[in-house]
């Protein structure tokens, strides 16, 4: 070989080398792990003293390099990097199914790692609560926590990780730290460490969800026996009408009523049987059917963004909205229902007390038995069943902690006491209402047996409850600073049992109270008002409207002042809202129903005594204790992040309110109108003569008086 011949191969020698490294440059640059702002997770467990972990995870290994079929099932289930996270996307999930039916050798199972990034280096933005941020800042300024209750963190992400189920969760989080501990991105020079937390509720295996132990299978065996009722009870009930002739009077017998009562042809009746004794009521089936729409919607909105969502940036400035305070105050129409208890309450108790007088005693055992029944129903349902109805990364979390705390828990429920005791674990969450509810229905009927026996007493004790209630709010939010309202940020929607002011305030029957007793006030007054011919003349009817929605609307907008992160806090402007903003609402809604009852407000008197509110309103208590189920079913569902939007949010809420109602109709045809005749047939037996057997066959309006409380007016939910 030549001199030049060897020059020649040293020149070639030298640009293959450079190309190599220029290629070796290249590919770096545009590796995508150097670049993430959260590392990729490892493939298996690598190192762990679990010696079973250990050899699974290496099995797993061996047969992925293989391209084995099952192990890329696992592997393709787990979440490979973030994105989206700068939006709000903090759910990375992979694929759940994928990962539990993946056919491998042993069980897997699926994890969501929560990895948190720490960026202590970073300085502080000037404007901590501004949703802009320049193009030109840092990334790290953006993933840093905000100051801002409103937005989201995005500090921390969750994570899906498909690995073996022998692999526990001190294993996996020992050996993702020490991965983490060692990776190497970009942002390991600016200083950024990354740590990693598991939990048993983010942590799922196929065999949990097909588990069914004896309460489950007690909860069936119930529902079918209930089912087995009504078929008999409706058969029966067509069986003796049909066989039945007019000349040939029928007595009734005790056990012919009682199988009667569960007869779903007479029961279905009496959901069109409207009370006509005081016409100035009948808007108030609207009121009650409008009230439990929106709480409805409400309750929706508030269950899907507590969940994945991939747009958190679209909430974060919604939060600062004036039209988003209708949804994020929406817990006025809950005090919506607590002024209709309080008016139907003394209205019915004060017109039972003009025609006999009644021990206080029965009169509360009434009541618990009217609410009870279908109560317990709905409870053992959300003990037992509902775990199984489902199943997502955030199951266990959502669905299974709700039912966990149902059977543990549901004896506090069923004694009313829930909102007090063991309130963090409560049951069903929505139910702190009805322990509130039968609180007040005591007072209520103390108060009542007072004004009938000396009036000034009583109406002196209805006012002084009345500004207790109010003072009791003003200085629990002094003592405590806390804010006038409570927010519906997230970390209120994610953990609403455990957040402070949902027990320090929200679901306790002493700070709730002033609707009640506004109610009280209100009833009052159509008691006094019954039999008469008042007619409000057109301009005052105009004036009281126009001030009573002013109020409304002030309790509801107000509130965008304390969503305003730059409005300074100062105790007692949030304790007189706080002490205030729930009597506006209250003394709003009772001016606009005065007016709709006695005055000139035609508009609002129609679409509230359209006549399908009255078999709705009868459903109203049904469908309030099951609606929940369908939303955390769904929100619990999510297998990926999904973007929220008013109309999407909508479209869902209109089709909870079809499976609510279709739903309080199967429990009021179940157990809700059976066991109220069947325990009005054990405790006041009827005592009528013997007649003819007619389809319209309907219990006695005296004894319904007697049950209800309330002339057929039911005042609950």
């Amino acid at each position: 070989m030549n001199h030049n011949s060897k020059v020649m191969l040293v020149l070639l020698f030298f640009l293959c080398t450079s190309l190599i490294g220029d290629v070796k440059c290249s590919f770096n640059e545009n590796d995508v792990s150097q670049w993430s702002i959260f590392p990729p997770l490892p493939v298996a467990v690598s190192k762990t003293a679990n010696t079973v972990c250990r050899e699974e995870s290496d099995l797993y290994l061996d047969n992925l390099k293989n391209f084995t079929l099952w192990a890329h099932e696992m592997w393709d289930a787990t979440a490979k990097s973030s994105s989206g996270i700068l939006r709000g996307s903090v759910f990375q999930m992979g694929n759940f199914e994928q990962c539990l039916s993946a056919r491998a050798p042993f069980a897997p199972q699926y994890c969501l790692a929560t990895i948190k990034v720490e960026t202590a280096s970073t300085k502080s933005r000037l404007d901590p609560f501004s949703l802009y941020y320049s193009p030109y800042d840092s990334v790290l300024q953006k993933i840093q926590r905000s100051a801002d209750p409103a937005q989201q963190s995005r500090d921390a992400i969750k994570v899906g990780w498909c690995v073996p189920s022998s692999c526990s969760i001190r294993d996996l989080e020992t050996n993702l730290n020490e991965y983490l501990a060692g990776v190497k991105n970009k942002f390991k020079h600016k200083n950024v460490t990354y740590t990693a937390h598991f939990s048993e509720k983010f942590c799922q295996t196929a065999a949990e969800s097909n588990y069914f132990d004896a309460v489950d299978i007690s909860f069936c065996f119930l529902a079918v026996l209930l089912i087995t009722l009504v078929i008999l009870g409706t058969t029966y009930d067509v069986t003796v009408n049909s066989s039945k002739t007019e000349e040939k009077p029928l007595k009734i017998s005790r056990c012919s009523r009682m199988m009667m009562a569960f007869s779903a042809r007479q029961n279905f009746n009496e959901l069109n049987r409207a009370d006509d004794s005081n016409p100035s009521l009948s808007i108030l089936y609207g009121v009650r059917t409008v009230c439990i729409l929106a709480i409805i919607m409400d309750h929706r909105f508030g269950t899907f963004i507590s969940s994945a969502i991939s747009n958190f940036n679209y909430l974060e400035s919604q939060y600062r909205s004036s039209v988003a305070c209708l949804l994020f105050h929406g817990d006025l129409f809950v005090d919506s229902f607590f002024l209709l208890s309080g008016l139907l309450v003394v209205y019915g108790l004060l017109g039972q007390f003009d025609k006999r007088p009644m021990n206080l005693g029965l009169i509360w055992l009434l009541r618990y038995i009217r609410l009870t029944p279908v109560y317990a129903f709905v409870i053992f349902y959300y003990a037992t069943i509902f775990n199984h109805s489902g199943e997502g990364p955030l199951w266990k979390l959502i669905a299974g902690g709700d039912s966990e705390d149902c059977r543990k828990n549901w004896w506090t429920n069923l004694l009313y006491i829930s909102n007090y005791v063991n309130p963090d674990h409560m049951c069903m969450t929505h139910s702190w209402y009805l322990p509130c509810d039968f609180h007040y229905f005591i007072i209520a009927t103390v108060i009542c047996f007072l004004i009938k026996k000396q009036k000034r007493i009583g109406l002196s004790l209805l006012l002084f409850f009345t500004i207790a209630s109010m003072v009791v709010p003003f200085a629990i939010t002094i003592v405590y600073q806390r804010p006038g309202l409570m927010h519906f940020y997230p970390e209120f929607l994610t953990g609403p049992k455990v957040y402070v002011d949902f027990l320090l305030t929200y679901s306790k029957s002493h700070t709730r109270a002033t609707p009640y007793f506004v109610g009280m006030y209100a009833g009052y007054t159509y008691y006094k008002l019954k039999g008469c011919n008042k007619h409000i003349c057109r301009t005052k009817s105009f004036i009281v409207v126009v001030v009573s929605l002013c109020l409304m609307l002030m309790s509801v907008f107000s509130a965008k002042v304390f969503y305003d992160p730059y409005h300074p806090y100062n105790a007692v402007e949030s304790a007189s809202y706080a002490a205030l903003h729930r009597l506006a609402w209250a003394a709003g809604s009772f001016g606009v129903l005065y007016v709709a009852s006695f005055g000139h407000a035609g508009c609002i008197r129609k679409v509230l005594c359209w006549s399908p509110w009255v078999p709705l309103s009868k459903l109203v208590y049904g469908a309030y204790l099951c609606h929940m189920t369908f939303q955390l079913r769904s929100a619990a569902k999510f297998m990926n992040p999904r973007q929220v939007s008013y109309f999407d949010v909508m479209s869902l809420s209109f089709s909870d309110m079809v499976l609510s109602f279709v739903t309080a109709l199967g429990l009021f045809l179940l157990i809700e109108a059976p066991f109220r005749k069947v325990f009005r047939e054990l405790i006041m037996p009827s005592r009528e003569p013997p007649r003819k057997i007619t389809t319209t066959d309907l219990p006695s309006a005296g004894e319904e008086e007697m049950i209800n409380n309330n002339v057929n007016h039911d005042s609950r939910l």
